[in-house]
């Protein structure tokens, strides 16, 4: 049975890809360095406790099988932080992925999936190819491209397959309720279920491509079926929102006022992704509208205590 790795696999995406993964009958290995609020690691998943910044630790970790395959989503996601603390970012973005590169040449790793961003491209009115300029603007975006070149570099000197989701604005039940730093959706949705009004920060003029987990581990899964190896995929709905639709969405699910504050400083502008290419190569297409997505995330919020720790 084919191994499937995902580092990072107790956080948001990582843990949606190892539930996606094993309800199709993979053997799942998670590697990360603690297990998290709203992920009960599941008696079926191997969970291995290390930080891959720790290039020792990490090297004790053996797998056994053949040609497994590496998710990895391990890293710090949010562009905020990285001014913070920039160090962080480039501890566990790049040298965590060059170790973790290194390390899946020693256990029969043949491929790696990488989860990177669409900060590393520069703003676009219209749709963004995967073929368009590059130009990160944040700590954060210049470590996750610096992370996509390692591995298109350093995985091709290895004999190791890989590929990279660009991905856009995931949002979906599961993400740290804690993280008041990352995920417009998440921020905006814990707001209400605080019984708090929305605070919304920024330009009412962005927009956005928001796209619902289940349609990326979906996509994460079809693409693992394929053989088109050694290329770079956006992931995102293709499909344009102002953040006044979403407001307005979230306002109506919520019952909540929401506050606008068009004078703080706000994000980037326009990100739409063209998702030709990971349609073409494996059939995929999303399947969940914004709004399906929003009320699906918020029924399910409502359901979990918002005010616990993360463990």
């Amino acid at each position: 049975m084919q191994n499937i790795i995902i580092t990072g696999g107790a956080g948001f995406i990582g843990w949606n890809l190892a539930n996606k993964f094993l309800k199709k009958n993979y053997k799942v290995i998670i590697i990360d360095v603690k297990k998290k609020y709203f992920n009960p690691i599941s008696n079926k998943i191997k969970f291995i406790k290390c930080d891959i910044t720790n290039e020792k630790k990490l090297n004790k970790i053996c797998i056994k099988g053949k040609n497994n395959v590496l998710l990895h989503c391990a890293g710090q996601a949010s562009a905020a932080l990285s001014f913070k603390d920039p160090n962080f970012d480039l501890d566990l973005n790049i040298k965590g992925t060059l170790n973790i590169v290194k390390w899946s040449s020693l256990n029969n790793v043949t491929r790696i999936v990488y989860a990177s961003t669409f900060n590393v491209y520069e703003e676009e009115k219209s749709k963004i190819t995967e073929d368009i300029k590059t130009k990160p603007k944040s700590l954060y975006a210049i470590s996750k491209f610096a992370g996509e070149e390692y591995i298109r570099v350093y995985a091709n000197y290895l004999n190791i397959k890989w590929n990279i989701f660009r991905m856009f604005n995931v949002f979906g039940p599961g993400q740290d309720p804690n993280n008041e730093n990352l995920g417009m959706v998440s921020i905006f949705l814990n707001m209400a279920k605080k019984n708090q009004d929305i605070i919304v920060k920024g330009s009412l003029d962005r927009f956005r491509d928001f796209i619902y987990i289940d349609d990326v581990s979906e996509a994460w899964f079809k693409l693992i079926k394929t053989k088109k190896y050694d290329q770079i995929f956006n992931l995102g709905s293709g499909k344009m929102h102002e953040i006044k639709e979403i407001t307005d969405i979230m306002e109506n699910l919520s019952g909540k006022k929401i506050t606008f504050d068009e004078k703080s400083v706000s994000g980037p502008m326009e990100f739409v992704a063209d998702i030709d290419k990971i349609k073409k190569i494996t059939g995929w297409k999303p399947k969940f509208s914004l709004e399906e997505g929003l009320k699906k995330t918020y029924e399910i919020m409502k359901k979990f205590n918002i005010d616990e720790k993360s463990k």
